[in-house]
């Protein structure tokens, strides 16, 4: 009898492959844009405050103690093995992490990496904005039931400002609403049912 392969699952995100071996594209809400995930390429990158060296938390020889260790550290190097690529020793690894510079760095680069990542939310907001208009439109003039399409035009009177200010919020109570605020701010709110 014949060996039977183990092929590994399909993770989330994987596409559709055929047995003949073709890979069916994503569907498309309505035919609209590919749901892809936005990605950020690291030559495209471009810090959201510039400095000088002047501007830095701690003098240049000090920073780049703290950037290789920051660096080693978020790939996963242990302490020992820190200590012996930058040659220093466990107290002035240590020392590198107590300082106030390491923290501010800390913070700089994870502000860093949501802005980036705000940005592409926002990219894929507005990428799905023109299908979900489009399906909130569908069901507005042919949905099955009435209270539907109600609900439906609401939304839409609403989103071009012409819906009544009182009841817009008695129609929207049940709806998915993100508020992003202001680039500065990190504040992401998200209120569901």
């Amino acid at each position: 009898m014949g060996k039977l392969l183990a092929k590994p699952l399909a993770r989330w995100g994987d596409p559709f492959v055929k047995a003949d071996g073709t890979i069916v594209p994503p569907d498309r809400i309505n035919g609209g844009v590919d749901m892809t995930l936005p990605k950020m390429e690291y030559k495209d990158y471009k810090p959201s405050k510039k400095r000088t060296l002047k501007d830095l938390p701690a003098p240049v020889p000090t920073l780049n103690g703290i950037a290789c260790v920051f660096m080693y550290t978020t790939l996963g190097l242990g302490d020992r093995e820190i200590a012996d690529t930058l040659r220093i020793t466990a107290k002035q690894l240590k020392e590198l992490r107590d300082h106030p510079a390491y923290a501010e760095c800390f913070e700089a680069v994870t502000n860093e990496f949501i802005n980036i990542n705000s940005d592409m939310i926002n990219a894929r907001i507005a990428a799905y904005s023109h299908d979900a208009l489009t399906e909130i439109a569908s069901i507005a003039l042919a949905g099955k039931e009435e209270r539907n399409r109600l609900r439906g035009s609401t939304y839409l009177m609403n989103a071009g400002g012409y819906g009544d200010k009182k009841n817009a919020a008695v129609a929207a109570r049940n709806d998915l609403r993100i508020v992003i605020i202001g680039k500065g701010d990190q504040e992401v709110k998200i209120d569901g049912v």
